[in-house]
């Protein structure tokens, strides 16, 4: 997800280090898989105020920025996984491990009817939603159970539910999202295989493993809110990292799979990628080619009318969304003194365009 991994080494964390320096605190307003979130908790000493309209995106924040301490020891997770392994129905567990266990690619069409018909009747919402689709039923069950059973203490519960979002989205059987999970035919069928073969319970304990070491300088925040409206928070000292969407699709399209393991639930589905009803899924404005402009200048507007500086991020060049690079620059100058910096960045396509199919492109960024 995001490219702003790779920024944070490429021009990126040497922004936010200049001006970290004379702010208060840091909010990241599209925080997205964390990056940056995470980054600046890690090593300053701020408050980190990160925020989105997707439940899985501030869970992946919360995972780091809302501890202060690192989790030495290891033995809950045992604990968990044990409370997990005893809500799942033995004779499901059998069935979902034998279909694991006999895939094959030139069968795979089979093995996903099975895996279909084994999980329409069962009631959780992985297993319901995406059993036998992005996952296989012994994934679904896996992702389940472990999201149910969730640990009560807030630090181990902050890190599990962070590691069931990682691990989903490292195991999902689509093309780096899950706007569509692969088919199983003979193109893409190889690739359905790899992904259902996955081990859910090894990407769940090494990500958590991993996550337990990270901790925050100072305890900060992850809230589901609209950008616009939690601006009104801003202060004047504060530092602001915006990120905003480059899509003319709404992201929730992309991530829904991951929004359902965040929330433990999902109503209704549909579609070859299996999406809940539109309006139980987050819309943004500025995925609207008609609101986009707007939105962000109401955004820019506030920040400067509280007296807090701004880092931006966005492609150089047109985005499908109705922005542009050039657009954002624009925009920023009527509020602020603006410095701006071009760096060499991948995107994703989110599946391709009609122009190019790879998932993703080099390209020219602003900062």
């Amino acid at each position: 997800m995001g490219s702003k991994r790779s920024m944070l080494t490429n021009g990126l964390g040497d922004a936010l280090s200049q001006s970290i320096a004379e702010c208060n605190r840091v909010f990241d307003m599209f925080t997205g898989s964390g990056a940056v979130a995470w980054h600046v908790a890690q090593k300053y000493d701020r408050e980190v105020i990160a925020s989105d309209l997707q439940s899985y995106a501030v869970a992946l924040a919360a995972g780091v920025i809302e501890r202060t301490e690192p989790l030495a020891d290891h033995r809950w997770l045992d604990s968990w996984f044990d409370r997990a392994k005893e809500m799942q129905p033995s004779r499901f567990l059998q069935k979902a491990t034998n279909l694991q266990e006999k895939l094959e690619v030139e069968q795979i069409a089979g093995s996903a009817i099975e895996a279909r018909e084994l999980c329409a009747d069962f009631n959780l919402p992985v297993c319901f939603a995406y059993g036998g689709y992005y996952y296989s039923p012994l994934q679904s069950l896996w992702l389940d159970t472990l999201r149910i059973t969730l640990p009560k203490n807030a630090n181990q519960r902050r890190i599990g539910l962070a590691a069931l979002i990682i691990a989903a989205s490292q195991s999902a059987a689509a093309p780096g999202h899950t706007a569509q999970p692969f088919k199983p035919n003979e193109t893409a069928g190889r690739f359905l295989k790899e992904a259902w073969m996955r081990d859910i319970q090894f990407l769940v304990k090494r990500a958590a493993v991993s996550l337990s070491e990270k901790h925050a300088k100072k305890a900060g925040r992850a809230i589901v809110v609209d950008a616009n409206e939690l601006a009104n928070q801003v202060i004047e000292g504060d530092l602001v990292f915006l990120d905003p969407p480059y899509s003319g699709v709404h992201y929730s399209r992309f991530y829904h799979v991951l929004e359902t393991v965040a929330l433990g639930e999902v109503g209704e589905i549909s579609g070859n990628g299996r999406y809940p009803p539109p309006e139980e899924r987050p819309r943004s404005q500025y995925s609207l080619r008609t609101r986009s402009k707007p939105v962000l200048d109401g955004l820019l507007k506030v920040i400067s009318q509280k007296g807090a500086s701004a880092i931006v991020t966005f492609p150089a060049g047109a985005a499908s969304n109705g922005l542009s690079g050039e657009d954002v620059a624009d925009l920023s100058e009527r509020y602020f003194a603006i410095e701006e910096v071009k760096v060499a960045s991948r995107f994703s396509t989110l599946g391709g365009d009609k122009k190019h199919r790879e998932a993703r492109q080099n390209t020219t960024e602003l900062i």
